[in-house]
């Protein structure tokens, strides 16, 4: 197991690696294997910009020819290249927590909705789900997200400074605001993979099950294949 590794595709901004992070070394109980995107910023990526998909590409296929057995990704809006990636290589490509949304909703009751949180919920569009496999015809979704807020201008920059107490205090009140407007939700699904880290203040005061992009690198992880057995 130990010679399993773990690909993350980036942002081309400045790592954040406090623990919790996909970039901290602390934050997955395996070895994992990190390459940047040229051109892939928070702005771009979040308006869909095709022009970097190709990007994603080749940083998958160099991860894949260092030997990792799975690769994800640091932004969840890079969703939109889930295809083009997976077509690209041949090992497990999961490129956005959205992927976790037909799961979590067959785990509800029934009149359930998700509570997705997201970076910027007016950029999150129905060919987000749709790159994830699913609609929100068919899936029950309440959406939203931190814009505006303090945090939401610092990922804005390419070296952002975060403030851990304040990432938390910013989803919490993200979660809330979401949860008060829409009671009916039973689950979170976080977007952004910078959120993993209020995860469990968000249990907390919600009493509610989250899923994020670590529950999914940790699901993809554990079902990939050792590569280095011939």
């Amino acid at each position: 197991m130990a010679d399993k590794i773990l690909g993350i595709v980036e942002l081309e901004t400045k790592p954040v690696v406090h623990p919790g992070f996909m970039a901290g070394p602390s934050t997955f109980p395996f070895p994992v294997r990190r390459r940047q995107v040229p051109g892939a910023f928070t702005c771009n990526v979040i308006d869909g910009d095709k022009s970097v998909e190709a990007g994603y590409v080749a940083a998958a296929r160099e991860l894949e020819r260092y030997g990792v057995s799975a690769i994800v990704s640091n932004c969840g809006f890079t969703g939109l290249y889930q295809a083009a990636v997976a077509e690209a290589v041949s090992i497990p490509v999961a490129m956005s927590s959205l992927l976790l949304v037909p799961f979590v909703a067959r785990t509800l009751k029934r009149g359930s909705k998700i509570g997705l949180l997201t970076y910027d919920a007016p950029k999150l569009t129905e060919s987000h789900y749709a790159c994830a496999g699913w609609s929100s015809k068919d899936i029950s979704v309440a959406v939203g997200g931190i814009e505006g807020s303090e945090l939401w201008y610092e990922f804005a920059k390419p070296a952002p400074e975060i403030d851990v107490k304040v990432l938390i205090r910013d989803v919490r009140a993200a979660a809330r605001k979401l949860l008060d407007a829409n009671p009916d939700i039973g689950a979170f699904v976080f977007e952004c993979t910078a959120f993993p880290i209020a995860a469990d203040a968000v249990r907390k005061d919600t009493g509610l099950r989250v899923a994020d992009v670590t529950t999914l690198a940790n699901m993809l992880f554990s079902m990939s294949a050792d590569r280095s057995v011939s």
